[in-house]
């Protein structure tokens, strides 16, 4: 199975030293990939420059520690480098140049159409607003800074257009909506991004430590998961419950 996951978030730039950005990290779809590629899939992660990258993320080893705990995490990094060396082969890397939204459209739309993809989750956080960018460095010294902004192209509503039979989930952050209105918010996104699945969640949760996330499709009940250490890990099973229900295929075929 070849998997598309993308992750972290664009930019726009104001002029050539600034540009405005998201909160997002790109943690959580490093966790989706590295639950794809410990299924078996091949995995194209299309992430944002500065976007914590599957494995690499864990990778941190804390100088500080203990001496018993020192021990304990070198032998936890000792086995992340054996669970990387056996999948590395199948992990493909797909840094985007710029970071922009036409960037991360190239990028996806070039990989979409050249790679037979069974599955694309598209957790990036595409910008919904680009300035006309200023050439040079606009002067600091401004008493304000005024920058007017219009809308980008949604990018997953092509993704039908470039490989109609992938297998297509988006995602939907909103803050402050309720459950009800969240889930009302992920089916519409359905519709119109022409998605088998939208994974909700909100910010709330999220930022206290409690991520939860919704799985909704079309004219069935939403599905509920999280909070959990192991949440990408569930979301992927559901994901790959959810295709072999709907293509009556294998959810282990790779």
């Amino acid at each position: 199975m070849i998997v598309v996951v993308t992750g972290g978030g664009t930019i726009a730039p104001i002029d050539e030293v600034r540009s405005i950005a998201n909160l997002s990290s790109g943690r959580f779809s490093a966790g989706i990939t590295e639950a794809w590629l410990r299924r078996g899939a091949d995995v194209y992660h299309i992430h944002a420059p500065r976007a914590e990258l599957p494995f690499h993320r864990a990778a941190r080893f804390d100088l500080d520690l203990p001496e018993r705990q020192a021990l304990t995490e070198h032998a936890r990094l000792e086995q992340l480098r054996r669970d990387y060396a056996a999948i590395r082969d199948r992990l493909h890397l797909v840094p985007l140049e710029t970071g922009t939204v036409a960037d991360y459209a190239a990028t996806l739309e070039r990989i979409l159409r050249s790679v037979e993809v069974s599955v694309a989750m598209l957790a990036m956080a595409v910008s919904d607003y680009q300035s006309e960018p200023v050439s040079g460095k606009i002067d600091s010294e401004s008493g304000s800074l005024i920058v007017r902004c219009r809308r980008t192209p949604k990018v997953i509503r092509s993704v039908r257009d470039w490989a109609p039979g992938v297998f297509l989930v988006g995602f939907k952050l909103t803050v402050g909506s309720s459950r009800e209105d969240l889930i009302h918010q992920a089916e519409e996104a359905c519709r119109t991004n022409r998605a088998n699945l939208t994974v909700a969640n909100d910010l709330g949760p999220l930022r206290e430590g409690r991520h939860t996330v919704h799985l909704v499709r079309p004219g069935q009940p939403a599905e509920t998961l999280g909070p959990s250490a192991t949440l990408a890990d569930e979301v992927v099973e559901r994901v790959a419950a959810i295709m072999a229900e709907t293509r009556g295929t294998d959810p282990e075929a790779r």
